[in-house]
Order: C-alpha cells, then sequence, then structure tokens
C-alpha cells in the first residue's frame, strides 16, 4: 500500500498540472467538440469534477454514482474550473480524515472486481491525467 501520506501529494499535483491545461483553454472554445459524440472542453473539465465525486463516493461507499458532467455545473470555463475545484476540495478534505486502515478496505471497482481503497485513488488519477491528456491534443491541434 501506498501511504496516505505520499498518495495525496500526488494526487494534488496530477490536479495541479491539469489546471495549467485548463486555464489556457479559450473562454469561446467550451462548448466546441471534435465530433458530435465527443466530450467539448467544458464537459471534460466538469466530467473531472463529477469523476472525482464518483471515485470518492465508490471509496466510502462501495457504490459507484455519477452526477454527470452538464453545463449547469459550470457555463463558462471560470465555472467550470469552479466547479472542478469545488469537487476536488471536498474529495481532498474526506481524503485527509481517512485512516490508514480505510485505505486497505476491499472496494468494487466499475468492473465488479474488489481493489484495496488506496487503487481507487490511482485510479482517479490515472483517469485525470488521460482526461489532460485529451485536452492537450485537442488544444494542440486547434483544429477548432
Amino acid at each position: 500500500m501506498i501511504p496516505k501520506e505520499d498518495l495525496l501529494p500526488h494526487f494534488e499535483g496530477v490536479r495541479k498540472r491539469t489546471l495549467i491545461y485548463v486555464a489556457v483553454i479559450p473562454e469561446q472554445v467550451i462548448d466546441w467538440r471534435p465530433d458530435d459524440h465527443k466530450f467539448s472542453f467544458g464537459d471534460i473539465v466538469r466530467h473531472l469534477g463529477s469523476a472525482e465525486v464518483l471515485f470518492y463516493h465508490a471509496m466510502i461507499h462501495n457504490e459507484w454514482k455519477y452526477c454527470g458532467h452538464e453545463p449547469d455545473k459550470g457555463r463558462t470555463m471560470e465555472e467550470a474550473t469552479h466547479y472542478l475545484q469545488n469537487c476536488h476540495n471536498t474529495v481532498l478534505l474526506g481524503l485527509h480524515q481517512l485512516e490508514p486502515e480505510h485505505l486497505t478496505r476491499k472496494v468494487k471497482n466499475l468492473l465488479g472486481y474488489e481493489v484495496s481503497a488506496w487503487r481507487i485513488i490511482m485510479a482517479m488519477a490515472e483517469h485525470e491525467i488521460f482526461h489532460r491528456g485529451q485536452l492537450s491534443g485537442i488544444h494542440a491541434g486547434k483544429s477548432y
């Protein structure tokens, strides 16, 4: 198991790097998407916040519950970023309060396999890194 003292700073670093990408997304492209069935820039930012809550909820309640990434969670980049950070602050507060034994507790992942709760935190970071890659790839291509 990775100790909480190592795990949470890593998780924080992932978010700091994501915010660098989010900060350079022009406001006028918040709803732009590379294809009709793909996330927009705004969708990705809102999804990251909602997914973080999803992962945390799974760790605590052993239940996967997604609250969506609709525009009402942030119609502008500033509002979407605020939503992302509010979700993060709430989750981080909860993670800091966890006892070490809670991190080794078994919970079901999305495929139904039992894993240690600390692995859910690692999956949360991997998920964010994946979507950060989408943001950088879309923005680098500037095809909007």
